[in-house]
């Protein structure tokens, strides 16, 4: 008996201690608990290596044109402008550039690794090479990097859309190992043909035409959607490129029928939409007459009237900040005052996620003032431009000294004490009154008598006064 009362004792204990330390635990657990990852905004990490070797073992070279097989002269010159060209999509510590001597296979690898250590997963990470190659050997400074080694080195990255630019001979050679795990990969030839560079245009010529593109925005953007995805900066440039190299190559027995620079792409069979990889966003506004009045913040940054129409390229994914101001004063009576977007929002901050045109929409307004010393008039404020301006006044006023009201002068005349006018520009209105002082001159009048009244009875008083002792 004594053993069943006691189990039940040592239970309820237990559990009470149980409890107890649960609770006190509860504050250090949630100092250990981490956070839940929030949504990152989308960002660029890009590599480029440009690696010029002083020979070419592999190269044919014809000095009576202009067109010779790239590697030549100005990998590193591609590598450097293709990274300024990106410079307004990202920050400077997301680019890595890779030259000459640094473009060794060690060189190579830690740039990937690099784009792997900090390319997340909704970001975007491109690899752009220009150089020697051979075929399914990217040609580093030092040595051949094969596609496999290569492809398992991009395999570490982990960035919702990795896209790689090989401007190097045999290029598509590199089409199968490095087309793996959802990689778009942007090629400057077949994989059996060279890759050539222009000296009057001192680029790749592949390399150029890509550039083109992203300078050439609504050029390259075929669909007209404010998106420039990888599929279309291929369709760009690789046309291009096709036509400036088959003119002065045609008649050449090193580069014939089959051997001539045809760029080509591939995209994963499973990705059905477009690549988008970059946006253009076009903020124009009608309120041009304002002077130095801020008009916009995008992102913070503050754009007056003679700054537009101002065009951004930004990151497909990313959202910006947009604020309107309003009113903007243009003048003295006269301001603009926003009345909604192109789209119809009619918010004067909002977000812009998407490609396009956006422009603010304002409204001139015009000011009236009612000037009138008396009759309380009512009237005076700002009107939308071509609407119509309600003014009243009473027309007597005052009790002792009596105002009537005469009529309007200035920028409306008129004798109605009500009237409507159109506001199509800043007015200005004044009441004028005839006074009418008889009442006062009678007040006056009878405050002599009274007072003339008043002082001759207390004369009259004070003499009788002595009298009546």
């Amino acid at each position: 008996m004594s053993q069943n009362r006691v189990m039940p004792r040592n239970i309820f204990s237990i559990f009470l201690v149980g409890t107890i330390l649960a609770i006190l635990l509860m504050p250090i657990q949630a100092l250990y608990t981490p956070a839940l990852a929030e949504s990152s905004e989308p960002e660029l990490w890009a590599v480029f290596v440009g690696v010029t070797e002083p020979q070419c073992p592999f190269c044919i070279f014809d000095t009576e044109w202009n067109v010779y097989p790239v590697q030549l002269k100005h990998p590193d010159d591609n590598a450097r402008d293709m990274a300024a060209q990106l410079l307004p999509v990202t920050d400077q510590d997301h680019i890595k550039i890779v030259l000459n001597e640094e473009g060794t296979n060690a060189g190579i690898y830690y740039a990937i690794k690099w784009l792997a250590e900090n390319a997340g997963a909704n970001d975007t990470a491109l690899f752009y090479f220009c150089g020697h190659s051979a075929f399914e050997n990217l040609g580093s400074y030092d040595y051949l990097v094969e596609a496999s080694q290569l492809a398992e080195w991009f395999d570490g990255i982990h960035a919702e859309k990795v896209v790689v630019i090989l401007d190097t001979c045999y290029a598509g050679s590199f089409s199968k190992e490095l087309g793996q795990n959802g990689r778009v990969v942007l090629m400057s030839c077949q994989q059996l043909e060279s890759s050539l560079e222009d000296r009057d245009l001192k680029h790749a010529v592949f390399t150029h035409y890509v550039l083109e593109a992203l300078r050439d925005f609504s050029g390259a953007d075929t669909n007209g959607n404010y998106e420039l995805s990888a599929e279309e900066i291929f369709d760009y440039a690789g046309p291009k490129t096709v036509n400036e190299i088959v003119a002065p190559f045609a008649n050449l027995a090193a580069f014939s029928s089959g051997n001539i620079q045809h760029p080509t792409l591939y995209i994963p069979p499973y990705k059905y939409n477009e690549i988008n990889l970059f946006m253009k966003v076009i903020f124009h506004t009608d309120a041009e007459s304002a002077s130095d009045t801020t008009v916009l913040k995008a992102d913070g940054k503050s754009y007056l009237p003679k700054e537009l129409p101002v065009s951004f390229d930004w990151l497909s994914g990313t959202t910006h900040r947009f604020e309107i101001t309003t009113p903007i004063a243009t003048g003295e009576g006269t301001r603009l005052l926003f009345t909604s977007w192109s789209d119809g929002d009619a918010s004067t901050e909002r977000d812009i996620s998407r490609g396009g045109e956006y422009a603010a929409n304002y409204e001139a307004q015009y000011q009236l003032t009612v000037e009138s010393p008396y009759g309380n008039p009512r009237g005076s404020g700002w009107y939308d431009s071509g609407s119509q301006a309600t003014v009243s006044i009473r027309t007597d006023d005052g009790n002792i000294i009596q105002h009537t009201f005469t009529g309007w002068s200035g920028d409306y005349t008129g004798l109605d004490a009500n009237m409507s006018l159109t506001m199509d520009k800043t007015k200005t209105i004044k009441a004028n009154w005839k006074s009418d002082y008889l009442r006062l001159y009678l007040l006056i009048i009878g405050l002599i008598i009274v007072v003339a009244g008043t002082t001759a009875v207390f004369k009259i008083r004070k003499k009788k006064t002595p009298s009546e002792y």
